[in-house]
C-alpha cells in the first residue's frame, strides 16, 4: 500500500516536530536541573569561602610566613565561631524587638529588655573583635603590625561594624555591606 508523497511530506514534518519540541523540552528541564544543582553548590562553596577569602586577604595584606599563618588560622578560627554566634543572636534579638513593637500594645518593659540585650550583643562583638586584634598584633611584625592597624581601620564603616571580605570581593579590597 502506497501512501500519497503528500501524505509522506506531511508524516516526515510531523516526526520532526515531534523531535524537536521533544529535544526542546528535555533541553529545558535538563538546564533548569543543572542551574539548580549549579546554585546548590555556590550556596555551598559561599557558606566555607569567607573564611579562606579571609585567610588569603590578611596572608596577602600583612605577607604571613607559614608559622604566622597556622597561628592566624587559629586566631581567626576562633573569633568566627565568637562572632558568628553573636551575629546569629543580635540578628534573632533584632527580629523579636521588631515583632514587639508590631504588636498592637508593645511592652516597653520588654522593649527595655531587648534593647539592653542588644547593647551587651554589641559589647560582646565589640571585646571579641578586639581579642581578635590584639592577637593578631602578638604575631606581628612592626610593619605588620603598622599595616593590620590600617586595615582595620579601612574596615570600619560608619556603623563601626567590622565587615569581612566577601565571596566576589575585587583585588582584596573590604566591600561595606
Amino acid at each position: 500500500m502506497k501512501t500519497d508523497p503528500k501524505y509522506r511530506k506531511l508524516i516526515w514534518i510531523i516526526v520532526i516536530l515531534i523531535a524537536t519540541n521533544l529535544s526542546t523540552i528535555g533541553s529545558f528541564y535538563y538546564h533548569r536541573f543543572a542551574e539548580s544543582k549549579i546554585k546548590a553548590t555556590n550556596e555551598e562553596e559561599q557558606t566555607s569561602i569567607p573564611g579562606d577569602q579571609r585567610t588569603r586577604f590578611f596572608r596577602n595584606e600583612l605577607n604571613l610566613d607559614t608559622d604566622q599563618l597556622d597561628q592566624f588560622r587559629d586566631i581567626n578560627r576562633t573569633f568566627n565561631r565568637a562572632a558568628r554566634g553573636i551575629e546569629v543572636d543580635l540578628a534573632q534579638l533584632r527580629q523579636n524587638l521588631i515583632d514587639e513593637l508590631g504588636t498592637q500594645n508593645p511592652d516597653s518593659a520588654r522593649l527595655n529588655q531587648m534593647a539592653m540585650e542588644i547593647g551587651n550583643n554589641h559589647r560582646e562583638l565589640k571585646q571579641v573583635t578586639t581579642t581578635f586584634y590584639l592577637n593578631m598584633k602578638k604575631i606581628c611584625t612592626s610593619e605588620q603590625k603598622a599595616k593590620l592597624h590600617e586595615i582595620f581601620q579601612s574596615m570600619l564603616n560608619k556603623d563601626n561594624q567590622i565587615n569581612l571580605p566577601q565571596p566576589g570581593n575585587q583585588g582584596g579590597r573590604w566591600r561595606n555591606k
